[in-house]
Order: structure tokens, then sequence, then C-alpha cells
């Protein structure tokens, strides 16, 4: 049985499933090169079915992470509910930028295609969900251009359990709690509280609209000159340059309540009254003019507030967390949802609440919820659950189209007896290398198939990453890839960290000889390395560690700045050819710059 799951709004993916397992998972950016991309995931769904070898003539389900139905009646009973506030919606603004948004009719004909993250109607971004949610096979055998029979039925996914699901059915556990934290999703669900039992989720609470510590978060990124609902994971590096000026003030914004209750008060903001990513003038009277989205310094005022921003997201995740603890006894947590990115707060819920183990897959935003919806339609028809590799799951390539991108671009290479000795030598020595070997991980975060590596013990190592090769905001830190085995010895907790979604801090004796991964605040944002999960990388940090005595390297995802991570060995060599990296790593291939 196949099931091809979908998602699209912001990074959309696709997934398809054989009888329970993954066989093929990647978001539309990867393909497009268009970072975050919301278009329909065409591209990624024509890969997942080349790459099963079929077509979608033998996809049995089709799974959707929407239910746009639900959508239109939470919608029109919000906007009723807050009435006369709701009206401003017909203004349709732009939210935080200059221009107005694009109107209902470009919004229906663009087909969800936006110039920033507030350029939509959002009458007609409903209009244009109903639209995809009752007419989804006509537009996917459009998309993937296919004129064959089909069999396949339609699936709509509420958007919470596919979150849920995508978390749940990938952890190596049947009983567990679940939260899932975002923006919006289909019904108006904000937060979602549940508990698992084998493979079913049972909602303990769901949080509606507006009150969503999704969109606190995205309405201040928006304030502090950054993008909503795409910059978030820089502000949460920022904060930590910042101090606790605005703490107190900042606790008005989310009441918390008896019961793991919480609530935003709605007058700091303006997201439920246009359905954009705006704070109120209340809040500009109390914390200032919005600064302006530019690349300059950022001055410690704002930094002061993204660091209130974080404390307030923090004490409500734990005061959450707490209480679904003690409600249901569960000791296993499993997260996901677009907050559940926030490797701040987890870290702090897996060692400040009673939960004693955690679970995140790497997409945990809405790119996930194609996973997850696709594992919900195959659990309910009777499939076991996936087992195995839940990272890897995204294209690769053979030796010989490695070969042709370097040959190509004119450079000389060679084929090292062993390139992860090859490439911990250059690392030990102080070299940037571009890492690129196998199945492309899944989710933002490099994982050690699609990443830049460098020297831990470099005091000038951030500096070098964020100015030559990355070339972004020198504020953003860098995270390490542990040894497993060695996690410990370094940081206040060795829990397993494959995914990276955990922040700890950086034991004191330690950041003096790690500083390139020891952010301001004294964290980290761990990767643990297994062998079982990547013998090639965890052989690349073991030669490392053998030449250094450090078990660990600086790991940044493949890119530059407002890319996606690479996909294939092209991009790679373009990219390594564009940026201050020293060398790359091919596969089996190295190469290197004067």
């Amino acid at each position: 049985m196949y099931v091809l799951g979908l998602s699209q709004h912001h990074d959309s993916a696709a997934a398809l499933l054989l009888d329970g397992q993954i066989v093929a998972f990647s978001e539309e950016e990867r393909f497009t090169r268009i970072k975050h991309d919301g278009a329909f995931p065409a591209q990624a769904a024509k890969w997942c079915l080349a790459h099963a070898g079929i077509t979608l003539g033998d996809v049995d389900h089709v799974a959707y992470f929407w239910q746009a139905p639900r959508e239109v009646l939470h919608a029109g009973t919000h906007f009723l509910r807050h009435l006369p506030a709701t009206l401003a919606v017909f203004r349709n603004d732009g939210g935080d930028y200059a221009d107005r948004a694009q109107g209902l009719r470009a919004t229906l004909a663009r087909g969800g295609a936006q110039t920033h993250s507030d350029d939509y109607h959002v009458g007609g971004a409903l209009l244009l969900h109903l639209r995809r949610s009752l007419t989804l096979g006509r537009i996917l055998r459009e998309a993937v251009g296919y004129t064959g029979k089909t069999h396949f039925k339609v699936h709509l996914v509420d958007h919470h359990h596919a979150h849920a699901a995508s978390a749940l059915h990938l952890s190596p556990w049947t009983d567990a709690a679940v939260i899932t934290w975002d923006g919006i999703g289909s019904d108006g669900t904000s937060t979602l509280l549940a508990v698992a039992d084998g493979d079913r989720i049972a909602d303990v609470r769901r949080v509606k609209f507006p009150h969503s510590l999704g969109a606190m978060y995205a309405c201040v990124t928006g304030w502090l000159g950054f993008h909503p609902a795409k910059d978030e994971g820089k502000i949460m590096g920022l904060a930590a340059y910042g101090g606790p000026a605005f703490v107190e003030p900042f606790r008005e914004l989310v009441r918390l309540e008896d019961e793991g209750r919480y609530a935003l008060d709605l007058s700091w903001f303006r997201h439920h009254a246009t359905g954009k990513h705006r704070v109120s003038q209340k809040f500009v009277d109390r914390f200032g003019e919005p600064r302006p989205k530019t690349r300059d310094a950022v001055p410690q005022h704002y930094a002061d507030v993204a660091y209130a921003l974080q404390n307030t997201l923090e004490e409500a995740g734990l005061h959450v967390a707490r209480w679904l603890q003690a409600h249901t006894g569960r000791t296993r947590l499993c997260t996901a949802g677009g907050v559940a990115l926030n490797s701040v707060m987890n870290g702090k819920i897996l060692l400040e609440t009673p939960f004693e183990e955690f679970f995140a897959q790497p997409a945990s935003a809405d790119d996930g919820s194609a996973l997850g919806a696709a594992m919900i339609v195959s659990s309910e028809r009777g499939a076991p659950r996936h087992r195995g590799n839940y990272i890897f799951l995204g294209p690769e390539f053979p030796e010989a189209d490695m070969e042709k991108a370097l040959t190509e671009a004119g450079l000389a290479y060679t084929r090292p007896e062993r390139i992860a000795r090859s490439t911990a030598e250059a690392v030990a020595d102080g070299r940037i290398v571009g890492w690129f070997q196998g199945r492309i991980e899944a989710g933002p975060r490099a994982l050690g198939n699609r990443s830049i590596v460098a020297d831990p013990r470099g005091f000038d190592t951030k500096d070098r990453l964020n100015e030559k090769v990355k070339h972004r905001e020198p504020f953003r830190p860098f995270a390490p890839s542990c040894l497993a085995e060695h996690a410990g010895e370094y940081f206040a907790s060795g829990y397993p960290s494959p995914v990276m979604l955990l922040v700890f801090d950086v034991l004191e004796h330690q950041r003096t000889v790690v500083p390139a991964i020891t952010h301001e605040d004294g964290t980290a944002r761990v990767q643990t390395v297994a062998r079982e999960d990547n013998a090639l990388y965890h052989e690349m940090i073991s030669e490392f560690h053998a030449l250094t005595g450090v078990p660990m390297v600086v790991n940044t995802s493949f890119n530059d700045n407002e890319e996606p991570i690479v996909c294939t060995p092209a991009d790679a060599v373009r990219c390594y050819l564009k940026t201050g990296m020293d060398a790359l790593a091919l596969g089996p291939f190295w190469t290197e710059k004067p």
C-alpha cells in the first residue's frame, strides 16, 4: 500500500510510505532552490515517486495535512467573535512590510506564492486552501504531469494530529504525552496537548488561535526587524545577547493560568484582527518603533526585547509541559510543530520538568506534517510503524554526477583512500570544509550529510564562518556535532540529541576548549552522532578526535545565507566556489582551494 503525504503553506514537502515504511521524503525547496518554498510540492512529489520507481497510478492513498472546510468554519467564528477589530482585515495591509499585500484575485491566481510572509489576502487564502482541499486529486495529477488512470483516495488530515503523528510514529515509544505547537492549524488549533497509547492519539486539550505562542513569537520577530514565519531561529540566537530589562513587562503578554492553561493578552497584538503578523500600537508605545528590516547591527534595546520574548516562550512552554506531565503521568514527551524548533525551550523542558525522555523528529515544522499525515492514513489501514532511519530520507546521487559537477566547474580533484581521514586532517588544520554525502537529511538542520564543518577550537571560527562562508548576521551561533559517547564530557546533559533540537549548557571548564560552538550565554545546540545513525560522519569526527583530543566538529548547513541546503552535487560545487570554504569533500572526492 503506497501512501503519498503532502503539505503546503510554507516549507512544502512530500513523503511516500510503502506499507508503513518511509520510502522517500523531501521539502520542495530542495529542488526549486527557494528557501521555505510554499508552492505545491510538485517537484518533491515527482522525486518521491521516481525514487520508488512508481507512478501516480500506483498510489493508493493521498494524505493532505490540512482540513480547509474546518478552517473556513473557524475563520468565520473568529471573525464574528472579535468584531469590530476584525474589520481591519478588509484593509489588507502588508503587516510589517511597506507594501500592501496582494489582493484576493492575485492570492488565488498565484497559488500561494508570496514576496514576503504577509503578502496574501486573508479571504483569498481561505478560498485558496478550500479549493486545494476540494480539488487536490486534480491539482496533484497536473503538478506531476500524470495523465494515466489513478485510483487513489484523498484524505484531509487534522493538521495538529499530523504534527503529533510525525513525532509519535517515529519515536521508539508506544506510550507518551504529546505537545504540538505552531502558529495556527486547520481548525484554529495553535497548541495540542494529547496522550498516546500505541498509535492512537487522544486529545487532552486544544488551545485555539488567536492564543498562539507561535503567532506571538512571529509577531515580535517582525517588530524586531526580521521575517516572521522564517527568522524565528535568528531571534532565539539573538536573545543570548540581551538582558532582563523587559522580562517583567513581557509577562503581561501571556497570562499563565491554572491547570496548564495560558492566554495571550490581545491588547498587545493585531494578528487576531488583521490575519497578519502585527503587534499593536500599545506594544509600540511601550517598547518603541519597529526595527527596520536591515542587516545592520542590532541595537541592545532590541536584543533585550528578544531576550524577553524567548524567556516568555520558555515560561509558557514549561508551564504547559509541567501540567501535562502531572495530568497524564507520562514520563516521555513527543513534540512537533514550528514552535518545537525552539531548541532552547526544548532543552529546558527536558531538564526542568518531570519528563525524563524527549523526542522530536528533524522536520518538526509544516514540512514534517506531510510525513505525519501519511503515517496516520497508513496506520489506520493496519500498516506497521516505520522503523529505522528517519533522518536521511531525501535524494542521493551517484559518483558519476559528482565527478561531472567537479569537471564542469574546472576543479582539480583527487580520490583519497579515506575521505573521512582527509576531511578530519583539513579541519584540524583550521580549514573549513563542505561535506556532501549520501541522502539529504530531513528538516532545516544539517545533520551530517549536507554540512559545512570546521574546528570548534578556533576562537575566530565563528566569525570566519559568518562573514566569509555563510554571509549572515554576526550574532548567530554555530552548533557542534559531537560523538554521542562523549557528549556528557562537554555538555550539561549527555542525553541523545541526534536531530539538533536540544540546547544544553556547555560545561564551564570546556568553554575555552570549544569556543566556536559556545554561544554568548554559554550554551550550544547539540547534535549527538552515533555510529549506527551515520557511520561515515561518525568516522570523520572520530578521526578529528584522534588528531586533536576533541570529539566534535562545528557543523552548519551546507548553504549560503537565504538559500536552501544544497541538494545536488552541482549545487554543492556552486556554493563551495562562491563562498569562503577552503575545501570540499564531495562523496569520495576531494578538492581544495589554493
